[in-house]
């Protein structure tokens, strides 16, 4: 079979283009891990019940203690316009997460961004059965009217909204009276279902400069 050159530089073009989106992102590391970050006990509880009850579709009944296991997990910020952030990034982190300090990636400049969080398993695969929790650490603030932030001491589960909006661009999020806080602020714990083990990853989003608009 022959390989003719138009075709070759045509494949050639679509390789290009899926590769081309990352090289065009700044690569940063998140400066801490999630080791010391505090996960609510209630989570950590609904967590473990509701694996236990996956495990038991599958017909593994008594199995104590929980196998677990690590994701890898990052971000991409990115915008259409310039302006909100100093530049496109991706922020990587140790295996099972870290902090993020938004301080260094934004600025004060109105505008709009969007941000990606995606996680892998230490192999590389996409994990199954993924499930997202948000720790909020953002105050509940009014803002023209509308009520921003889910509050201090909240938690909750946004698998289905985190996974809408990660299918597309990821969240879109504002600068202006730093409502991007209001989304962010906190702690995204995802988890991962599988019968070998529960492999969990979490993101804490802060930013120095704005300690008023986030929970002690």
């Amino acid at each position: 079979m022959l390989f003719r050159p138009a075709k070759a530089f045509l494949i050639f073009q679509v390789l290009f283009s899926l590769s081309s989106g990352a090289s065009d992102l700044s690569e940063h590391t998140a400066r801490t891990s999630s080791r010391d970050v505090v996960v609510p006990r209630a989570l950590v509880a609904r967590v473990e019940k509701d694996y236990d009850g996956f495990l038991a579709q599958l017909g593994v009944l008594n199995r104590t203690p929980i196998k677990r296991g690590l994701l890898n997990i990052r971000v991409d910020l990115t915008q259409k316009r310039g302006g909100a952030l100093h530049e496109n990034a991706r922020v990587v982190t140790p295996l099972g997460g870290g902090v993020v300090d938004l301080a260094e990636l934004i600025t004060p400049v109105r505008g709009a961004f969007f941000a990606k969080i995606e996680s892998q398993l230490e192999d590389g695969k996409t994990p199954d059965n993924m499930r997202v929790f948000y720790v909020s650490r953002a105050k509940r603030r009014s803002l023209s009217g509308d009520t921003f932030g889910a509050g201090c001491n909240t938690w909750m589960e946004v698998t289905s909204f985190f996974n809408k909006a990660m299918h597309l661009e990821g969240f879109q999020l504002y600068t202006a009276d730093q409502r991007y806080l209001s989304v962010l602020a906190g702690t995204f714990v995802v988890v991962s279902f599988a019968k070998e083990a529960l492999s969990v990853a979490s993101l804490t989003f802060t930013d120095s400069r704005y300690p008023q608009v986030m929970c002690e």
